[in-house]
């Protein structure tokens, strides 16, 4: 049994952790007035690390610290990181009795958001100098503030090695310029006497350089990398890909990849400029931009417009089409008159025709297909069969034929065709005064002319 026991004393005292945020109470239980509370600062340097005493002979002995009301615990108000170590409780009349607890204090109450490449402000507010500027990066818990920070820029004004040309003090504020994800943390402004005056938390967003570009086929896409070529990476993801859609390496620290996606001879870099040029619908998707440390610096979504005719030439079409339609309109419309007037000229004719053939005797004359009347009692006069000459008796008694009167239908057409030019008057004197007989022929003709005008 003493073997265990003796075993158990040189084990090591468990810690206890509590996580409280800046501003926040800390309350220690005690067991009784009889302990005694020290504490460490974790943050300070080894050599100047010392235990403080919060806590003696039933009293507080710290500004920081008070007991309260009913004497059952030691109070730290409004924690901040100075107050941030161990703390250790004591009881003299019990040496076996050791309670440790290590307090972290989460200080980034102010965080601010920066865009990647953009210049990060530390305001310097009441703050007497020489001060020093510490650092906790993200990746070893920026908000989780229990391991020691990095010194950037001591009092002396100097820098650690990559921040000599990228911290700028000035009175009101320090400028860390081009930040990157690297620089994602806690950042720290410590006055000579050793305490944190100002401390905030730095968010880089590489996701707020992210952009939608709608642009036409065949056109020029540019990436601005932000950063040196030859400290990124461009990973290009297809969205005509299947799910899940893998990520292509197209360039590599200023060095194009070998990758095979239809970009031979039509990708470039210009600076810190990326080019595609005479952009296809394959080439829609993701371009995503990364520094050497993986984290994000712009992403760009890629998308192509569907083809559109510009507006002046919609208009011109449009009109030309309008043009086209009333010209095909004005033909059609002739075409069609066109046609009615030849039908009505057509039975016009026809007409006249009939009218002739009643008109002219049909004894001695025959009708030709023009309404023109032909005598055939005559024999033809030739050469080889010429007709014998009549007696002067039988000549004498042949009389001429009468003359021919024009119908009553006759006159109502001609007179209806030409009374808008004639009055009633000159016009029975054209028909019935004439005194020149109209031959079989000259009236068959006039019949035909005057019914092709009606």
């Amino acid at each position: 049994m003493s073997f265990i026991i003796y075993i158990f004393h040189l084990s090591p005292v468990a810690q206890e952790e509590t996580v409280k945020f800046q501003g926040e109470d800390f309350h220690i239980s005690l067991r009784s007035l009889n302990v005694e509370v020290t504490f460490r600062n974790i943050s300070a340097p080894r050599s100047q690390a010392s235990d403080e005493p919060l806590m003696r002979g039933g009293k507080a002995v710290s500004e920081r610290a008070q007991l309260n009301s009913g004497l059952t615990h030691l109070i730290i108000e409004s924690v901040r990181e100075a107050d941030e170590g161990l703390y250790t409780i004591k009881d003299p009349e019990d040496p076996d009795y050791v309670n440790k607890i290590n307090l972290i204090v989460r200080d980034c109450s102010n965080e601010e958001s920066v865009k990647y490449g953009d210049n990060y402000h530390i305001p310097l507010l009441d703050v007497s100098p020489p001060i020093t500027l510490e650092y906790r990066p993200i990746s070893v818990e920026a908000n989780l503030t229990s391991k020691p920070a990095l010194v950037l820029m001591t009092a002396a004004k100097t820098t650690r090695d990559g921040y000599q040309d990228r911290i700028i003090v000035s009175e009101k504020d320090i400028t860390l310029r081009g930040v990157t994800g690297a620089d994602e943390g806690s950042y720290a402004v410590r006055e000579a006497k050793g305490g944190i005056t100002w401390k905030m938390c730095l968010n880089v967003r590489g996701e707020r350089h992210h952009h939608f570009l709608e642009l036409p086929l065949g056109k020029r896409m540019k990436i601005n990398l932000i950063l040196s070529s030859s400290l990124v990476q461009l990973h290009y993801t297809r969205s005509s890909d299947p799910a899940p859609r893998t990520p292509h390496l197209l360039l590599d620290k200023g060095n194009f990849t070998s990758v095979h996606l239809d970009f031979e001879g039509r990708i470039s870099l210009e600076g810190n400029v990326f080019i595609l040029d005479k952009i296809k619908p394959s080439d829609a998707g993701e371009f995503k931009v990364t520094d050497i440390l993986g984290f994000t610096v712009t992403i760009v979504h890629l998308e192509l417009k569907p083809f559109k005719l510009e507006k002046l030439y919609v208009a011109i079409i449009a009109l030309l089409a309008f043009v086209v339609f009333l010209l095909l309109a004005c033909l059609v419309s002739c075409l069609f008159k066109v046609r009615k007037r030849a039908k009505k000229n057509a039975a016009l004719e026809k007409l006249g025709l009939e009218v002739s053939s009643k008109e002219v005797g049909g004894g001695n004359l025959e009708t030709s297909d023009s309404g023109v009347g032909f005598n055939t009692a005559l024999p033809l006069d030739t050469d080889t069969d010429a007709a014998d000459a009549l007696p002067d008796s039988e000549a004498a008694s042949i009389t001429a034929p009468a003359e021919p009167k024009p119908s009553p239908l006759l006159l109502l057409l001609l007179r209806r065709r030409l009374s808008p030019r004639l009055s009633e008057k000159n016009y029975s004197h054209c028909i019935t005064g004439c005194t020149t007989p109209l031959s079989p022929f000259t009236f068959s003709v006039s019949v035909v002319f005057t019914l092709q005008d009606i």
